[in-house]
């Protein structure tokens, strides 16, 4: 029974930090900040127990690539007079995700007495069916969703007058976003064919929920979908490949998702219009012959390039919507982005150029090559995740590090476990 109370707290503070919120109550502080301290005096015990304060090459050019970042926000903002600091304050952003993220990992290893990917992905799946159950709960429950709203912050005003659906913090591109990488890491570990049945199972359903609720709460989800699918087909078939997945257990759990999701919109009307919200390009292939959707037609109006060299090479210092600048006199603002584009790459660029844009890259690849280096046989979850995170880009800026900050944070927490080298004595 206690052992059940300590995966569920674990499964809670995982949600905490991957999905974080504000309370109504504590306006200003979510809870991955209030994680983050935690994971502040975590880590300082692990340095005490070590007698030792090191930090890996790896790790210093990660944070090093990091600070960068905010260096030049600082000096784009600076030279352009703008009020916007949205990348300025990216290390403190970054240092913040990792130690979260650590005192996670730290939870996730007292209760279990070990920490890998496998585990984490379980976690995160796991948290992801919740959010999707908390989600469909608030649609179908006004009492429910009363009070969710009266306790957690996160723009109710919005997301009802745009008619989403939201969980727990838990809402628009970006809940699309961390349900992708969730869907391609379970896509990753089905594909290793390392795992029980009864894991298997519940990956095969996790992904389908996911895939279904998940789109539903944003379509941004649907590239995890693809991509997950897509490598799992291929690891079915790659030849020489040792433990490929099976495709018969994908084929049975799909049909009966198909007739439980069929069920549902024929007799469901607020279903059916939410199922149709997800999986809008299908029905409109089907119903018109063409693929189609809503936001995909908004994103082709938002390819707007910069005209000048500088911009190009530096930016110019706006992320948000300039019109929050009492002193900016243009019209480059439209439908509430700079320039009006909201295409990740593009909003880099304008922000602080190219190399900006570039630094941001680098990021998330150093992170991923990292995971890859302690990870190597799950070394697919990560490319897979790196993947979802640069197409994402082409649609919407959200960061992926928070993903890989687990994974980082696990492998140092496996250090701690591994004998010291002893020290080569002189001839």
């Amino acid at each position: 029974m206690m052992r059940a109370v300590q995966i569920i707290v674990t499964g809670i503070l995982m949600s905490l930090f991957y999905f974080p919120f504000e309370f109504t109550f504590l306006p200003g502080i979510n809870t991955k900040m209030l994680l983050a301290v935690v994971g502040l005096g975590l880590m300082g015990l692990s340095f005490a127990r070590r007698r030792a304060f090191s930090i890996s090459r790896d790790m210093l050019i990660l944070v090093l690539i990091a600070g960068c970042v905010s260096i030049v926000a600082y000096f784009s903002q600076t030279i352009h007079h703008t009020p916007d600091d949205t990348y300025v304050t990216y290390i403190v952003s970054f240092l913040t995700w990792f130690c979260a993220a650590f005192t996670v990992c730290s939870c996730i290893k007292a209760v279990h007495g070990r920490i890998d990917v496998v585990l984490i992905v379980h976690y995160l799946a796991a948290v992801a069916i919740c959010q999707c159950a908390v989600t469909m709960w608030i649609s179908y429950d006004p009492a429910f969703q009363r009070f969710v709203d009266s306790y957690v912050a996160q723009d109710q005003t919005l997301l009802h007058e745009l008619d989403r659906l939201y969980g727990i913090g838990s809402s628009l591109d970006v809940a699309g976003l961390r349900y992708a990488l969730i869907l391609v890491a379970l896509g990753a570990v089905l594909s290793m064919g390392r795992l029980s049945v009864g894991w298997t199972y519940f990956d095969i359903a996790a992904f389908l929920v996911i895939t279904v609720i998940g789109n539903m709460v944003a379509r941004t989800a649907l590239v995890g979908t693809a991509v997950g699918l897509a490598w799992i087909v291929i690891a079915a078939f790659l030849p020489g490949k040792k433990g490929r997945p099976s495709l018969l257990p994908w084929l049975l759990f799909i049909a009966v998702a198909v007739v439980v999701c069929t069920l549902l919109y024929q007799f469901n009307p607020q279903f059916r219009y939410f199922f149709r919200f997800a999986f809008e390009g299908f029905f409109s292939l089907v119903e018109k012959g063409q693929w189609q959707i809503d936001s995909t037609d908004r994103l082709a109006t938002m390819v707007v390039y910069p005209e000048t060299l500088h911009t190009w090479i530096l930016g110019d210092g706006y992320f948000e919507n300039s019109r929050n600048d009492i002193n900016y006199l243009g019209d480059a603002t439209d439908k509430g982005f700079y320039m009006g584009t909201d295409i990740g790459y593009l909003r880099f660029i304008f922000y602080f150029g190219v190399p900006g844009m570039l630094l941001m890259v680098a990021v998330i690849a150093w992170s991923a090559l990292m995971c890859i280096r302690r990870f190597p046989e799950d070394k697919i979850v990560f490319l897979l995740a790196l993947a979802v995170g640069l197409t994402v880009w082409f649609k919407v800026s959200t960061d992926t590090f928070l993903f890989f900050a687990l994974f980082l944070s696990a492998g140092i927490l496996q250090e701690e476990d591994e004998p010291e080298q002893p020290a080569l004595e002189n001839p």
